[in-house]
């Protein structure tokens, strides 16, 4: 790792030399940000037996989470150096390096990934927290190219991929069938692997997107380090190639009267390394009395055949939303209401914006509700949200309240939040950024 974290060290050196040479004739800009992020976490009360309280103190112990973020940008033309990292009381959380630029209308953003691995673990308070998988180095996780431009309007994005098929994933319990206990990984885990998503996009008519993707050793999704991800997954099993066609107009002799808006879509998937060899899944959309909104799917399979995926229907109302499920023979599943509400105003010496969301089923009644409020005067900000949620030996009762401030005195950004609880207060942060 030691190598690959010297040559990514290298070209941010390099670039940043080659920046100070042309900032001097003002040919480049520096520009970047730095943020300390300081939370604190209650601890559960407890008596002098240890003893674990059913209910919350006035006063207890706190936890605490210091991380220090830090971005920088060279930027010469036609390209830019890009650093980004992340330290948190473990030492280093990630380092990404990387150059972003266009040549010849082409978008190019290289980069490589090193990380510490991590797991989510539950410590000795009982509470969530993240750990250092020992022994804990700095190891090269990844090297991603990513290209994208517009060609006779045909948009094309291909991302290729060499990463590790082994890296833990920092919001997962790590079990390592090499050594139980503890669990260990450094770089004689690793295993590395090369793949690459190509998409190519664009609208064979006004409201009608054509999308073809081929996956050869890779396939869409998010690879994760800590505090840090990008598109792209290798997977050496991985290649297929899929054409999807959304929203197309079809005609419909026997759509008349309330019937109007008949519109199909259509995915296929050729797999030659997977079974099936290829299959078809689509959806098909209508509008009733120019409101409600019908729509069904189904796959279609060599070995299965058609395979019907149950139909919903959406219906606007007066109090919101009405959506109704059914099953493929026609049975009624579920049905919810969702409510909204939002109302932007100016008090002359603040404005803001309050808004309201509710979740109302067949079964239970009212089954989530949110309430949130900004307000913003002039160089202040301050932001309370308010929530429920349905729990199954309570009903609907008291999720969370969280309230955040934020002053803007630019270039230095400072922001306070607090959130409650069920238990009371669960966590309160400050956050010092400078943006130059």
């Amino acid at each position: 790792m030691g190598k690959w974290f010297v040559v990514a060290l290298v070209v941010v050196g390099a670039g940043c030399g080659v920046l100070g040479q042309v900032s001097s004739s003002k040919l480049g800009v520096l520009t970047g940000s730095t943020t300390l992020s300081i939370a604190g976490y209650p601890l559960p009360c407890s008596v002098v037996d240890e003893i674990k309280l059913d209910t919350p103190c006035e006063r207890t112990v706190f936890a605490w989470d210091v991380e220090i973020g830090i971005n920088l940008k060279c930027s010469f033309d036609p390209l830019a150096v890009l650093l980004s990292t992340v330290l948190g009381i473990p030492g280093f959380e990630h380092v990404v390096a990387g150059l972003e630029g266009t040549l010849a209308g082409i978008t190019i953003k290289p980069e490589m990934d090193f990380a510490v691995p991590y797991e989510s673990v539950v410590d000795v308070n009982n509470l969530p927290n993240m750990a250092v998988i020992p022994p804990g180095d700095l190891l090269f996780t990844q090297a991603r190219l990513e290209a994208s431009g517009t060609f006779s309007g045909i948009r094309v994005r291909w991302v290729t991929v060499f990463q590790d098929l082994n890296f833990p994933n920092p919001g997962a319990d790590y079990d390592d069938p090499l050594s139980p206990d503890p669990d260990l990984y450094d770089a004689s885990d690793q295993t590395f692997a090369l793949g690459s998503v190509i998409t190519l996009s664009s609208d064979a008519a006004p409201g009608i997107p054509v999308t073809i993707q081929m996956c050869l050793g890779a396939k869409p999704g998010s690879f994760s380090v800590k505090k840090h991800s990008t598109a792209g997954v290798a997977d050496p099993e991985a290649m297929y190639l899929t054409v999807s066609i959304a929203n197309i107009p079809f005609p419909c002799p026997w759509c008349l009267g309330p019937i109007s808006n008949f519109r199909v879509g259509v995915s296929a998937r050729i797999q030659p390394k997977d079974d099936p060899f290829l299959s078809v899944t689509g959806s098909v959309g209508l509008t009733l009395f120019e409101k409600a909104s019908v729509g069904t799917s189904f796959t279609l399979e060599i070995a299965t055949g058609l395979t019907w995926g149950g139909f919903s229907v959406s219906i606007p109302t007066n109090v919101g939303t009405l959506n109704l499920q059914f099953d493929s023979s026609g049975g009624f599943t579920s049905g919810s209401l969702n409510m909204s509400y939002r109302h932007q105003f100016n008090a002359g010496w603040t404005s803001g914006v309050c808004s309201a969301t509710a979740t109302a089923t067949l079964d239970k009644g009212v089954t989530g509700a949110s309430f949130s409020l900004a307000l913003n005067q002039g160089l202040f900000v301050s932001n309370y949200g308010l929530s429920y949620s349905w729990r199954s030996d309570k009903g609907l009762s008291f999720s969370g309240l969280s309230v955040r401030f934020g002053l803007n005195l630019s270039p230095v950004q400072i922001g306070f939040g607090l959130t409650f609880g069920r238990g009371g207060l669960s966590q309160f942060g400050v956050t010092i950024g400078y943006v130059f």
